[in-house]
């Protein structure tokens, strides 16, 4: 792995996910292959209650997913909060996962606002290749992870890795998009309205530096493309998947340098 892709949830190459179609009831409106907008012509009253039922229907559906999203989300930050997690434990939290990305929920962008930790992890979580193992055994109390700008144009990335308390602070900034499979035609650098997750997003990483004691801070020569997913999201808790690995991530109380605006710019 290149340094350029060292750090918490670190970017790689993974498998673009489709934002999930919603089906068309019988007799809304459509497109056909031209454009040109028709509809169901001819409508019976029984037709008329099937549709209608099956609005109902779709509706009861959806919010037990969101029942049951919400209670796998509530478990899922329980669990990887835990100070030692057990085995069991942590076979419970991958099945979370597992559920939460196959529930194919719509995006919620508060998934995406502000900076996020590292709680739990599974694989290799690539940000420690930047740290010696002899460093890694006296490094102390430490934490990484991610802080999106998805407004920004291009939407930004800064990834962080902080170590010895906060002493010292690796990080690592770019440009990251959504795949073509998840992006809105009209504007490639937003998803799509109704995206859902798993989102794959490709990134682009433009430099990198370390800030030591007494201010200093040091360069990085780190550049390059890179890949993740986010498979699940709400504004509490994140997923994220990389070649590091699985992350589960929650929202963090650390702070971008002041002069961020200045320097986390490709």
């Amino acid at each position: 792995m290149t340094p350029s892709l060292a750090l918490a949830g670190a970017y790689s190459s993974v498998r673009p996910r489709c934002a999930r179609s919603v089906p068309k009831l019988a007799g809304e409106v459509e497109s056909n292959r031209w454009g040109a907008r028709r509809a169901a012509t001819s409508l019976s009253p029984k037709f008329h209650h099937h549709h209608q039922h099956s609005r109902r229907s779709l509706s009861i559906q959806a919010a037990s997913l969101d029942a049951s999203t919400a209670a796998l989300s509530a478990e899922l930050v329980a669990l990887v909060t835990l100070d030692r997690p057990s085995p069991l434990e942590n076979v419970r939290v991958s099945d979370i996962i597992s559920a939460l990305e196959a529930a194919e929920v719509p995006s919620d962008e508060a998934a995406f606002e502000g900076a996020w930790e590292v709680v739990w992890s599974e694989g290799t979580m690539a940000w420690r290749a930047l740290v010696a193992t002899a460093v890694q055994a006296v490094a102390g109390r430490s934490r990484a992870g991610q802080c999106f700008a998805l407004a920004a144009s291009p939407p930004e990335a800064l990834n962080f890795a902080e170590l010895f308390a906060g002493a010292a602070t690796i990080t690592a900034w770019g440009a990251f998009r959504p795949r073509v499979s998840c992006a809105d035609g009209d504007d490639p650098e937003r998803l799509a309205p109704g995206a859902s997750f798993p989102l794959a997003f490709s990134v682009q990483i433009a430099g990198g530096d370390i800030r030591l004691p007494g201010g200093r801070r040091l360069k990085l020569p780190i550049s390059g493309p890179g890949e993740f997913e986010v498979l699940y999201g709400d504004a509490a808790v994140r997923v994220f998947r990389s070649s590091g690995g699985v992350a589960v991530q929650i929202p963090s109380d650390w702070q971008r340098p002041l002069e961020a605006e200045n320097i986390y710019r490709p």
